[in-house]
């Protein structure tokens, strides 16, 4: 069996110890763990602010595939960045760990909206970002309904209803 690149992910559900050192706020459960490189630092030193966009993805990327979403394959679905923000909130520096968090806030038709933290163990929240995905056939690029198995993962993973 071939290991999923984005598996194991951190379940702070499990890791209390993990969500009590990087002051991470109650409600997220999905996370992966990253340290800021050298390579990653913009002029002034601190983590360049598309380093964070790439966290970011990971997570997001993980977080789909954790409920469903298959690789990339041209008669595959897949899914679309719609949209995309992202609230700086404390510059981040060399060699500093942070955990990253993702989860998702609503599921429409065929549209996911996610949230995004990157926590630092120094100074809590550093970043805050949401994402609009849409569903598409990959071949296509038509928009495709959030599958029912999907829907019901993303629930039972984030104890609610959507």
């Amino acid at each position: 069996m071939k290991r999923d690149p984005f598996e194991p992910f951190i379940d702070l559900e499990e890791r209390p110890d993990i969500v009590a050192e990087f002051n991470i706020e109650p409600g997220w459960r999905f996370a992966l763990a990253r340290r800021a490189l050298f390579a990653e630092l913009d002029a002034l030193s601190h983590l360049n602010h598309t380093t964070f966009l790439r966290y970011f993805e990971d997570a997001r990327i993980g977080y789909m595939m954790h409920h469903g979403l298959t690789a990339p394959a041209p008669d595959s679905t897949g899914c679309v960045l719609a949209r995309l923000d992202a609230d700086y909130k404390q510059p981040v520096f060399f060699d500093e760990r942070l955990v990253v968090t993702v989860r998702a806030a609503k599921i429409g038709n065929t549209s996911i909206l996610l949230e995004y933290g990157a926590w630092s163990a120094e100074k809590g929240l550093t970043c805050q970002s949401t994402s609009l995905l849409v569903m598409v056939v990959t071949v296509t690029g038509e928009k495709e309904r959030i599958s029912d198995a999907m829907r019901a993962s993303i629930a039972d993973f984030e104890g609610r209803e959507f």
